[in-house]
Parts: structure tokens; sequence; C-alpha cells
């Protein structure tokens, strides 16, 4: 997989809202984190559903299937920056 779009949750206007904050592959994407990416396409996309794409596509998942615990870490993570 070299495009995002090739990720689970992740559309073609997230990946260009991904693309313009620097994170161009999937590989850039694991580099940085679901957090760090998330901030970096503020305001575009500043919904918890946005972060939860994020840390699915990193690990190949729907964020459907993201457990609770994953959830509450990025929540939490979130919400002390």
């Amino acid at each position: 997989m070299n495009d995002l779009t090739d990720l689970p949750n992740i559309g073609s206007k997230l990946a260009q809202a991904l693309i313009e904050a620097g994170i161009d592959t999937p590989a850039k994407l694991a580099e940085v984190g679901s957090v760090e990416a998330w901030w970096r396409v503020h305001p575009r996309f500043t919904c918890q559903h946005s972060l939860l794409a994020l840390e699915g596509a990193i690990q190949g998942v729907p964020k459907s299937l993201l457990n609770q615990e994953i959830r509450e870490r990025l929540r939490q993570e979130t919400l002390s920056d």
C-alpha cells in the first residue's frame, strides 16, 4: 500500500488534508501517529471520528473495530494536549 486511500477509513478528503499537512504515505502516517496526524489536520477534521479513523488506518482495521481501551487512550491524549 503506497496510497493513503488504500488504508481503511481514509477517504479522499482526509487523504488530501493529510498530504497538505506533510503526511503523504501510509508509512509517514504510522511514523507520525494518529494523535499528531489528527492535530495536523485541524481545523478541517476535529471530531473524534476522524481521530479513530486515523488510528484504525494505522492498525489496518475499520475504526468500528477499535476497542474501548484504545478509544479512551486516544480521548485522553487529545484532552491533555
